[in-house]
């Protein structure tokens, strides 16, 4: 098994730049030279698929597990392998080191679920505006936003979500492309609408609005990346008013434009 160390990646990697605990690089793929080798990573990272379609194969006893994956989290030494759908494919990978994690008291494990979280996955896509716009502030503007990540995995660290926090995700996260209340939130939960509207932003790290736009944001760069739908079927799709909506909801969300995002 090929064992690849700091900032290395099977494709070519460019715009590389570290700093104390973290690493941000894009990598290009080319299905004709990238071959799905099994390898594994000497520190975590953090992968979002910017163009192209992408298979990630992980290694369990039974053998390879292959699904279709945007936006990764690939575990220190974890065995995977990578295969490119499309012709081509470009990926921001974001690695953490032992010092990152130091120095904010985390660990690895913190990071687990970051890619089911809806708002990480725009986040990577701040991360590489900050790549591109470079600043004095660059480097703890990073920090900022790798810890807004983590917001509603730290809110609870130690404490354990109530119950009615996973069935209020699962039911918005199954019904992301409708407007579902907050009493019918309440119903299928068993909880009163006040506990909800007190403490929502506790356990998901912002306001249930927001979170709704999350859901809907993070399905339109899906179909940005893997359909050929015009910007005005992309927000009818995703349950925007119209195009402009949908416009200025993506550009305050990621810091781009959807046409910035294609090119």
């Amino acid at each position: 098994m090929l064992k690849l160390s700091r900032g290395e990646y099977q494709g070519t990697v460019s715009s590389r730049v570290s700093n104390a605990g973290w690493l941000i690089g894009i990598t290009e793929y080319h299905r004709e030279v990238s071959k799905p080798l099994l390898h594994s990573h000497e520190n975590p990272h953090l992968s979002f698929g910017l163009t192209g379609q992408m298979a990630v194969g992980r290694k369990w006893h039974s053998g390879l597990n292959s699904n279709m994956e945007q936006f990764s989290y690939v575990r220190a030494g974890e065995e995977h392998q990578i295969f490119l759908v499309s012709p081509t494919g470009k990926n921001i990978n974001l690695e953490l080191e032992p010092e990152f994690l130091k120095r904010y008291d985390l660990q690895e494990a913190d990071f687990e679920k970051l890619t089911e979280t809806p708002g990480a996955s725009y986040i990577m896509l701040q991360l590489y505006k900050e790549l591109h716009f470079q600043d004095h502030l660059f480097s703890d503007n990073i920090d900022v936003l790798l810890l807004s990540l983590l917001q509603p995995q730290l809110l609870t660290i130690g404490k354990g979500a109530p119950q009615w926090t996973a069935i209020a995700r699962e039911l918005l996260c199954d019904n992301w492309n409708s407007e579902v209340s907050l009493q019918q939130i309440a119903l299928a939960a068993d909880v009163h609408p006040v506990t909800i509207s007190k403490y929502f932003a506790r356990y998901f790290g912002c306001s249930l609005g927001e979170y709704r736009r999350r859901l809907k944001i993070e399905r339109s760069l899906q179909l940005m990346n893997n359909s050929n739908l015009s910007f005005t079927e992309i927000a009818y799709t995703c349950a925007f008013f119209d195009q402009s909506h949908f416009i200025r909801a993506f550009k305050e969300a990621t810091g781009l434009s959807p046409k910035q995002f294609v090119k």
